[in-house]
């Protein structure tokens, strides 16, 4: 074979992984059961920056005690958490090792265990819990870009303007964004291929 040819199917190759990874992405965004995540501030000083938006997310702190399941966890553990599915937004209610059945109003999301501690930052009363064990878990949808131009308008958000998440969990538990909510109305939508 020439190299021409190694090249043209080497090319070729890079390509069909390209569109398989595309495709994946958009199976869930399609397939996907709808969930509303509540965000939390990642930085208290700029939540966004710019045309990109990196979220934080009140399921992405865990406190053990409050959650049935699995209790022990390491760091880069992939996990599976059950969320209850409701208004406004979906809560953890267990957290797995491996994926559990979801049971009817829940939903499973698979993420990664990026840290343990013992002290929990409590967004409702803010302050600190010591002697509580939790864990802070990465889910793959903690970064979002918006339009060019955009991203101001979320940076900040009007009075008391509360930011949410609209996200497709699929049944192996990847999640992808489906699209932003200020105040519960859609500002942005999310599509791969439309």
């Amino acid at each position: 074979m020439s190299i021409a040819w190694r090249t043209v199917l080497l090319i070729l190759v890079q390509i069909a992984v390209l569109l398989g990874m595309i495709g994946m992405k958009q199976w869930t965004l399609d397939t996907g059961t709808p969930v509303v995540l509540e965000t939390a501030p990642v930085d208290p000083r700029s939540l966004f920056s710019g045309d990109y938006v990196r979220l934080g997310y009140t399921i992405s702190n865990l406190r053990l005690d409050q959650l049935g399941g699995d209790r022990e966890f390491k760091r880069h553990d992939r996990i599976y958490v059950a969320l209850q599915t409701g208004t406004p937004y979906a809560m953890p209610v267990a957290i797995y090792h491996q994926m559990p059945a979801a049971r009817a109003g829940q939903v499973v999301i698979r993420g990664e265990v990026e840290h343990m501690g013992s002290e929990f930052w409590n967004p409702r009363t803010q302050n600190i819990e010591k002697d509580v064990r939790n864990v802070l878990v990465r889910y793959g949808i903690e970064n979002y870009y918006v339009p060019e131009g955009t991203g101001r308008a979320l940076e900040r958000p009007a009075g008391n303007a509360k930011i949410a998440v609209r996200v497709a969990v699929d049944r192996s538990g990847t999640a992808g964004i489906l699209g932003i909510l200020v105040n519960g109305e859609e500002r942005y939508q999310q599509s791969l291929l439309y």
